[in-house]
């Protein structure tokens, strides 16, 4: 549907773009940013955006067979808190917040 394409477009793609070759950057970014790291996929953090609403970024590094691959995973309640759209906004802010503090590392090594 209509989000689906803006959540990965927005979201999926620039986190998979900056992060899916480098996963220990994310590693180093999402704890500077207060990330918790989670046993999930090759490297993963969830981050509070709201109270009672979490957000857990996934990565897999790829392979020979397979390519890097990432997802953006909310919890089963998210939908009593924000609309459709508005997670799907929250989603593209989370990576961007990322993506910032990403960008101000490398400049700083």
């Amino acid at each position: 549907g209509f989000y689906w394409s803006a959540f990965v477009s927005r979201a999926k793609k620039p986190l998979l773009e900056t992060f899916g070759h480098d996963l220990d950057l994310y590693l180093k970014v999402a704890s500077a940013l207060g990330g918790t790291p989670r046993d999930l996929g090759d490297a993963s953090a969830t981050f509070l955006a709201f109270p009672l609403v979490p957000v857990t970024h996934v990565l897999w590094g790829g392979d020979e067979e397979f390519p890097p691959d990432a997802n953006i995973l909310f919890d089963e309640t998210i939908s009593r808190h924000l609309s459709t759209e508005d997670i799907a906004a929250l989603a593209g802010s989370s990576v961007y917040r990322l993506m910032g503090a990403a960008y101000k590392m490398r400049q700083s090594h």
